[in-house]
Order: structure tokens, then C-alpha cells, then sequence
């Protein structure tokens, strides 16, 4: 994503604070008042937005509200009051590519946009990934991290509320404000910071992957992907494992009920393992409701004889977790703690450096220059270009590590 022209308001510390304590919201509830708000927010550098939603008995989010801010207003939008058509000129707006939008821990915001109106809000800056590459908490929550920065609290009391019950009483109204109004000023620190750190463009890539369709699109191989990499399977049987996801995953969307309600994740790999062969056979296994043993039994015969009949050519190994030998076992322990290291004194979480199985993988790799480095996809962009070479200093020993103050300390010998 190109690197974007940063707002030229002039931010004073607390300013904006002062200017939006809490109290009495709009709840726009019309068509005409939702194109005049999103005229105005088109304009803007930067807004702000957060959903609030209930999900317990459905596979769908069932969206109960839509929260907005600029630097100066928040306006909280009823969608149950409201229809796509009327959103329409919002979520313009919410995809517009000259608007910057803000919000905090933005997955699920994302999907209940992708579910329910087909988009996702772009450009993203998210706060929380710009917390942690500015050294202020790793997977912090919005509320300390507004103590932390701009030394206000929000309210609280409503974070398990049905927030499909109308009218809304003033306090939910006011509640779901305060998660948007200091957002703007809030994402201002974060990205002058980022600027400092050179760490801007870092922060908007690890954003965009929260709007990656991929993630929402219900396809059944990333829930097997996800089972399997905590249990052990052969390559035939994540094969039935992915079609049996697959059968779990038309039918949960199809009915909006929760996967657990169907058949829980460890009923699919004992189903993947046995390959029962007849709906007789499934009365013994738990985890399968009777409705599913009554109305499913020929489905799920279905998705296990399509895996078993997958050709063998076609059969891939199931993700897991990479695990070292007892050889590597202490290289990789030495390799971890190194760039834990270089993680903390640069104020990076290690996952965003790398994932959880890269250390092992950057030492199997034995890469003799950068660009075989670079090339091997092990580092994702940002971080290849903030610690790409210190990276390859620690693999080929120009990096080291000694004891001084009672703390580590990575150093050049």
C-alpha cells in the first residue's frame, strides 16, 4: 500500500479529550441524515469506526449498531433501522481510498461489514497494531491504551449487552460512543510516532491483512487448516477432514448457528480418522447432534467417501506446527532467545517480526546472503525492511549476546 499523506491538523495533547467527554449521541435512524453525514465524512483525512454486535447463537454477526467519528462529532448509526440502500453513501465512504479509517482491533469490525453489506473498511489503520509497534502492548485493549496515551477511562458495564434491544437506553448510546471519539486523536500519536520510527507503512500493511476476503469467504479448508495444526493427521485424512469442514461450513451459514452447535471440532477428526461408512455408524460418536445423526448422516457419508476418493497425487500434508530434532533442539532454543532479543529493544512483538514457526525455518534455511533471505518470504515486508539485516547478522554470527547489568544484550563482537 503506498505510503499515505499523514493529516496536516495540528494535534495538541488532550484537546480533543476535552472536546469529547461523553454525552448525548445522535442515532441516525434515516436515509437523508446518513448521505449528509457521509458528504461530510468524505471530506475528512481520517474517521473512526467500531460495530457492536451479538454472535453467541448464530454464525453471523448479527450487527446492532455502527459507531463513527471524525476529529470534532460521533454520530452512532441504527442498521436495524436503516437498509443497505441506505447505508450506501457510509459505505462509500468506508472504502473510499482518501479517507483513512481508524479502529481498534479491527478483525471482527471487518466482518460484520463483509457479511453484511459485502465490504471491508480500506485503508485500515488499526491502534492496536500501532500500539505494538510503538512499544505500548502487544494485543492491548482500547481502554488502557486510551489510559496509557490520553489519560482518559471509558466507561464501562456494557460489554455483554443485547445490543439488538430498541429503544436504546442512553447509557449502551453513550457507552458505544466513547469506543470511537478519541480514535482520531488516538490514531494522530500512534502514526507521528510510527512516522519517528520509520514503522508508518509496517503499520498500514499488518492492517490491510485484516481485509483480506479470504478470511470471511466461509470456505471449509481454513477451519481444517486450523484443527489440524493442533493435532496429527495423515495426508488422507485431513483430506476428509477439509471436505467434512466444508459440509459444516454450507450448513452453519445456511442455518446462522454456531459451528459448536453442528459438530464440534474434535467430533470432525475423530469422523476424518474412523470413516464411518454408514449412518448407523455415527450413533457412537459425540460431539454430533441429533438432528445431525437424523436429518446429516447422508452428507457426512458424503464428504468422507469424496476425501477417500481424492486422488493420491492431489493429497497435500496437513499444516502443523514445525518441531526441531533433537539436534536442532538447542540451535533453535539459542536462535529464539536471539531474536526475542532483537524484538524487545526495538519495541516489536515477535509475532510481527515473524511467526511462531520461523525461528526453526530460518534455521533449516542457511541463507548466505540477504536476497536469499528476503526471497524466502520467512519475514513479511515490513519487517524485512526494518530487521531484515540484523537477522541475517544473528544466523551468520555476527550478532552475539552477552550478560551486562544482570540483562542480555545483543552486540557486535
Amino acid at each position: 500500500m503506498p505510503q499515505r499523506e499523514r493529516p496536516r491538523r495540528r494535534r495538541t495533547r488532550n484537546s480533543s479529550v476535552r472536546a469529547h467527554r461523553p454525552g448525548p449521541t445522535e442515532i441516525i435512524v434515516d436515509a437523508a441524515r446518513i448521505a449528509e453525514i457521509a458528504g461530510h465524512l468524505a471530506q475528512q483525512p481520517l474517521l473512526a469506526f467500531d460495530t457492536e454486535f451479538l454472535r453467541e447463537k448464530t454464525y453471523f454477526p448479527q450487527l446492532g449498531l455502527l459507531q463513527i467519528a471524525d476529529a470534532e462529532d460521533t454520530w452512532l448509526v441504527d442498521p436495524l433501522a436503516v437498509s443497505k440502500e441506505d447505508l450506501q453513501p457510509l459505505l462509500d465512504v468506508l472504502t473510499s481510498p482518501d479517507v483513512l479509517k481508524v479502529a481498534h482491533s479491527a478483525e471482527q469490525d471487518q466482518e460484520c461489514l463483509a457479511n453484511l453489506y459485502g465490504i471491508v473498511a480500506a485503508p485500515l489503520f488499526d491502534t492496536s497494531i500501532g500500539a505494538a509497534l510503538t512499544g505500548r502492548g502487544e494485543q492491548i485493549g482500547l481502554a488502557p491504551l486510551l489510559r496509557k496515551t490520553l489519560k482518559v477511562d471509558l466507561p464501562k458495564g456494557h460489554t455483554r449487552t443485547n445490543w439488538l434491544q430498541r429503544p436504546l437506553p442512553e447509557a449502551m448510546a453513550e457507552y458505544a460512543a466513547a469506543d470511537v471519539i478519541y480514535l482520531v486523536e488516538l490514531a494522530e500519536l500512534l502514526i507521528e510516532d510510527l512516522d519517528s520510527r520509520g514503522r508508518t507503512k509496517w503499520a498500514l500493511e499488518l492492517a490491510a491483512e485484516l481485509g483480506d476476503s479470504a478470511r470471511f469467504n466461509g470456505n471449509g479448508a481454513s477451519p481444517a487448516a486450523k484443527i489440524a495444526s493442533s493435532t496429527r493427521l495423515s495426508p488422507r485424512e485431513y483430506a476428509i477432514l477439509v471436505e467434512l469442514a466444508e459440509w459444516r461450513e454450507q450448513r452453519v451459514r445456511k442455518a446462522d448457528i454456531p459451528r459448536r452447535w453442528l459438530a464440534e471440532d474434535a467430533a470432525l477428526v475423530q469422523l476424518a480418522r474412523a470413516r464411518p461408512a454408514t449412518p448407523e455408524d455415527l450413533a457412537q460418536f459425540r460431539g454430533l447432534g441429533q438432528r445431525v445423526r437424523d436429518y446429516g448422516a447422508e452428507k457426512i457419508i458424503a464428504a468422507i467417501q469424496r476425501g477417500l476418493e481424492k486422488p493420491e497425487e492431489e493429497l497435500v500434508d496437513p499444516p502443523r506446527k514445525a518441531e526441531p530434532t533433537q539436534a536442532e533442539g538447542a540451535a533453535a532454543a539459542v536462535l529464539k532467545c536471539l531474536l526475542n532479543l532483537l524484538a524487545q529493544e526495538n519495541d516489536v512483538p515477535l509475532r510481527y517480526l515473524m511467526p511462531g514457526d520461523t525461528p526453526l525455518l530460518l534455521l533449516r534455511g542457511d541463507f548466505q546472503s540477504a536476497e536469499e533471505l528476503r526471497d524466502s518470504g520467512l519475514l513479511g515486508a515490513g519487517a524485512w525492511e526494518m530487521f531484515g539485516p540484523q537477522v541475517l547478522g544473528i544466523l551468520q554470527g555476527s550478532r552475539a549476546v552477552r550478560i551486562q547489568g544482570g540483562q542480555a544484550i545483543l552486540f557486535t563482537p
